[in-house]
Parts: C-alpha cells; sequence; structure tokens
C-alpha cells in the first residue's frame, strides 16, 4: 500500500518545464503552450495570466491538468458569452448550448454561476423582455406568454408574477379588436361565427373566462340581410357539392345536415331551399 500511494504521488509531483509559450497565428487571443519542447496545447490569455505560466517554469502533471481542466472552463464561458451577446437568453438555453458542445455537466454548472453572478444570465430581465415584446409586437395573449416563459425554463413563481403583470398591462380593446377583425373575415351565422371568435382567441392564448368578459360586449349579430347573404352563398356550394352525388330527399338531407353543421338552424334552412325553389314547401 505505501508503495502505491509513493508511485502515485511520484508520478503526479513529476516537473515538468514549459520551454515556449507563443501566440498562436490565427487567434491572437490564445497562446501555444510547449512542454518539453514538445507541444502540450493551446491556452487563452486569462489562462495564461490565471496561472502565471511563462517559459521555464517547472509545474508538475495534476498542475498540467489543473491548466488543461481551466482551459476548458475559459473556452466553454467564452462561447457561452458570445451566445448570450446576441439576445438574452436563459439558464437552460445556455446549458443546453454548451451541452451540444459536448461540455461535461460540472463544466456547465461552473459557466451558469459565473453568467448568472455577473448578470449574463437574468431570468427577472428575461421575462419582462419577453412580455413586453408579446404585448408589443402580437396580438397573443396569457397563456402564450405563460407556456413560452416555461419552455425557456423559467422558475414557475416568476412565470406566475409576470403573467399577472401582462393581463393588468393589456390594453382594454385587445380582445374586443381581435374579436372584430375575425367578424370581418369569417362570414357566418352567429352562433358558429362566436364559436370560431372563441376558439381563435382561445389558440392565441386568452383563457375562455378573459374571453367571455369582453364577448357581451361585441355585437357579433349580423344585420337579416347579412346572414340571408351568407346562408344562400353557403347553400349554393352545398348544393352544388351534393347534386353530384345524390338527389331528390337524399339530396336534401345531405344538404341541411352540412348547413346545421356551419351553425344555422333547421328552419332558415328549409325556407331557403323552399325560396329558392330547390325543394317544395
Amino acid at each position: 500500500m505505501f508503495y502505491c500511494i509513493l508511485y502515485i504521488c511520484v508520478e503526479g509531483c513529476k516537473m515538468l518545464k514549459i520551454t515556449k509559450l507563443e501566440v498562436q497565428k490565427k487567434n491572437k487571443e490564445r497562446l501555444n503552450l510547449f512542454i518539453n519542447n514538445e507541444f502540450e496545447m493551446g491556452i487563452d490569455q486569462a489562462t495564461y495570466i490565471y496561472f502565471n505560466l511563462r517559459k521555464d517554469l517547472e509545474i508538475t502533471k495534476s498542475k498540467l491538468q489543473e491548466i488543461k481542466d481551466y482551459d476548458q472552463y475559459r473556452q466553454a464561458l467564452n462561447q457561452a458569452i458570445v451566445y448570450l451577446s446576441h439576445k438574452k437568453r436563459t439558464k437552460y438555453e445556455v446549458e443546453k448550448y454548451l451541452t451540444d458542445k459536448e461540455y461535461g455537466s460540472d463544466l456547465i454548472d461552473s459557466v451558469i454561476e459565473y453568467c448568472e453572478s455577473n448578470k449574463y444570465i437574468d431570468h427577472k430581465d428575461y421575462i419582462e423582455s419577453l412580455k413586453n415584446t408579446i404585448l408589443k409586437t402580437t396580438d397573443k395573449g396569457p397563456d402564450h406568454f405563460e407556456r413560452v416563459a416555461k419552455e425557456k425554463g423559467i422558475e414557475q413563481d416568476l412565470v406566475y408574477e409576470f403573467k399577472e403583470k401582462f393581463e393588468m398591462e393589456m390594453a382594454e380593446d385587445r380582445i374586443p379588436n381581435i374579436a372584430k377583425k375575425i367578424m370581418q373575415k369569417k362570414k357566418q351565422p352567429p352562433n358558429r361565427l362566436k364559436q370560431t371568435i372563441v376558439q381563435t382567441l382561445q389558440q392565441r392564448g386568452y383563457a375562455f373566462s378573459l374571453i367571455n368578459e369582453h364577448l357581451t360586449d361585441l355585437n357579433i349579430e349580423p344585420t337579416s340581410d347579412d346572414v340571408e347573404n351568407i346562408l344562400m352563398k353557403d347553400l349554393e356550394k352545398v348544393y352544388n357539392k351534393y347534386q353530384k352525388k345524390y338527389n331528390g330527399y337524399e339530396l336534401k338531407s345531405h344538404v341541411i345536415q352540412a348547413l346545421v353543421r356551419k351553425g344555422y338552424t333547421f328552419e332558415m334552412i328549409n325556407d331557403k331551399l323552399v325560396e329558392s325553389g330547390i325543394v317544395d314547401e
């Protein structure tokens, strides 16, 4: 046992000499390190300064391993800072980026700790920016904001705190304005139109309870003339589609079923069928 420990110590304590340090030709921020007249590795300026490296300095194998570990940390840190310089990112995004670069988890943890302590990663600042961007540049709602924030790895308490702020800062006419745009594009019967508005708003990240607060304020009842015109256009489309396959009672039945699915009442459909001459009273 004594000889084994002594052997490990001798191997780890064996002295190596730095015989040359030179600036790399392609990257002036890094230097080539030569040990015993042979190229050992490239190091950055920070590693060079941190270990006070110089020509003829004698180091142990264990110290050389420390230098290698530290330089790898510096490389990972530099890559993370460059990655963060393009736009604000979360801890989760930086972790994934460095993992894809095949850095170890312990090293990544050290980089993340440095970035957080120096505010390169700041989740409160990130989520504030995310809130403002979605509010000012999109028509998406609080649920969409919450989903994006969670996908980016933001802590749950921050997500809930800023979701409340999102709802408070929403313009009063945000939901009504979106609903009006839907109404202009979708020419549908009242029941179907209301359903379309609710579904579209939910898809854009608005909870039904929030939508329902504004539905009563919206005049989504089209005029009788509008309904008549919409029904007639839908009737023509459906009739032309089914008359190629059916006739008589079967044709009438399929036409009625298709129009009921679009939100028209049986009475409205039947009156229009009679009026159009497609069926007799």
